[in-house]
């Protein structure tokens, strides 16, 4: 019998249901994997109160009628440590915030509690989410739980590797910049990154704390070991929210992921001028396959301004943290992740505290997304890889030289435009994503499912026991 942590959430809510397992049983088969695998590979740092969780969980099987129906009944859940956790500690990975608690849970936090979910912790990150890796002057770093010298991605790092790992069947991050997509795939898992304002992000500390990019390219999203899972997770964090004024009322997702019409695909490699591995474009070649066997036309095209769209995401990013965040941050951010920020987004793009310069960058985005946004009437989606190598080590980004850096950033680059153009898009393990039109999550994912339809399952990872 396959071990309830190996489970994904919807098999693990069938489970419940039908009083095959309780939501006791879950919770303990979940935190016995935390208990033996966190050890090595530092996903969880704010672990929940083991009996805390079991109390939950054995008070919700006592009410098994009266919670029929939760969409995630019983399903064990981590949360990037970004967010609110009642009563659990929120400090960013900084060690000037460590043992700061929070007062109360954000709003998506109470939305999967609501639906049922069981939270089991909360998941590391780099300094305040800005970094590709996961590692801090706190907690330290993440380590990939398929391989322990590999890096777990960033910024959700730790919800990557708890999901790959079995601690949780669902984690919780967001993606300003491939802080789902890039930790999901190099953890072999599922991410979904929402177009911004589908999911309202209200906090219980710092609520308005978030600067004018992030309203515009930052999304809250799930991460899992299957597809079904996001479009569940999907469905119960969407809907607006009046204490966020930028989510947007639009309909509820479908229940069933929609294929668009007219099913076509843009295959997209160096469009962006991304320097590509090619062991990446070997696993692109199969998704764009894959898509074509299930009847999608796969056409090789890109998107007006390509080349120019990963650099405004920088641009426009750049002068808020230089000029706005680091005065404040600079003397607590931990050593590798303040020389990452200073070296990226001040020695690469070397921006200037001019309020002109910052418009007219913004100017540029807009009108490279009304291009695209007409140009993908007749391209609804886009394949694309997530990062231009594969999983690579530990330290890949530690104390890189501007030279170096921007080598990484021209490896990046199929990253930052869906960020600067609002879109939504989905991770898949083997490392590319489908990317989709503002608010058609329903046909990426569909696209997404006939394209994993031809690849391994996910399974979930064996820790090794050493490094």
């Amino acid at each position: 019998m396959t071990a309830l942590h190996e489970l994904d959430a919807c098999q693990l809510v069938r489970l419940v249901r039908s009083r095959q397992a309780s939501r006791r049983e879950v919770a303990e088969a979940h935190l016995d994997r935390l208990e033996e695998t966190n050890p090595r590979v530092n996903a969880i740092v704010a672990a929940r109160n083991r009996a805390d969780v079991l109390r939950e969980a054995g008070a919700a099987d006592r009410d098994h009628d009266r919670r029929s129906g939760l969409p995630l009944d019983g399903v064990p859940v981590s949360i990037k440590d970004h967010f609110d956790v009642e009563g659990l500690t929120h400090d960013e990975g900084v060690r000037a915030l460590a043992g700061r608690r929070s007062p109360g849970s954000s709003l998506v936090v109470e939305r999967l509690v609501a639906a049922g979910a069981l939270v089991v912790g909360k998941a590391n990150q780099p300094d305040f989410t800005i970094r590709w890796n996961t590692v801090n002057g706190l907690h330290g770093a993440t380590r990939n739980p398929r391989d322990l010298r590999l890096s777990a991605g960033g910024s959700s790092g730790g919800d990557a590797a708890a999901v790959a790992a079995g601690m949780a069947a669902i984690g919780l991050g967001t993606d300003y910049g491939g802080s789902i997509r890039v930790p999901a795939t190099f953890c072999g898992i599922f991410g979904l990154r929402p177009t911004p304002g589908r999911v309202p992000h209200v906090q219980a500390l710092d609520p308005a704390g978030y600067p004018p990019t992030a309203d515009i390219m930052s999304a809250p999203g799930p991460l899992a070991r299957s597809l079904g899972d996001l479009w569940t997770v999907l469905r119960v964090l969407a809907g607006a929210d009046p204490r966020d004024p930028v989510s947007v009322p639009v309909p509820a997702p479908p229940e069933r992921p929609l294929r668009p019409d007219p099913p076509v695909v843009a295959r997209l490699d160096r469009h962006t001028g991304a320097v590509l591995a090619p062991e990446v474009e070997r696993e692109l070649d199969r998704t764009c396959a894959a898509l074509e066997q299930a009847g999608y036309r796969v056409v090789d095209a890109g998107f007006p301004g390509g080349t120019r769209a990963p650099e405004l995401w920088a641009e426009l990013i750049g002068p808020e943290l230089i000029f706005a965040a680091m005065p404040a941050w600079r003397e607590i951010l931990n050593d590798s992740n303040r020389d990452h920020i200073d070296k990226l987004f001040g020695g690469v793009f070397q921006p200037e505290n001019r309020v002109d310069r910052w418009v007219a960058a913004y100017v540029e985005r807009k009108a490279i997304a009304q291009q695209t946004s007409t140009w993908m009437e007749a391209h609804p989606l886009v394949v694309a890889p997530v990062a231009g190598m594969p999983t690579p080590p530990l330290d890949f980004d530690d104390f890189l030289s501007v030279d170096e850096t921007r080598d990484l950033f021209d490896r990046m680059r199929s990253i930052g435009w869906v960020n600067l153009l609002g879109l939504p898009a989905v991770a898949l393990p083997n490392g590319t994503q489908v990317v989709a039109r503002r608010f058609r999550e329903a046909e990426a994912v569909h696209a997404a499912q006939a394209a994993a339809a031809e690849l391994p399952p996910v399974a979930v990872a064996h820790v090794p026991s050493g490094i």
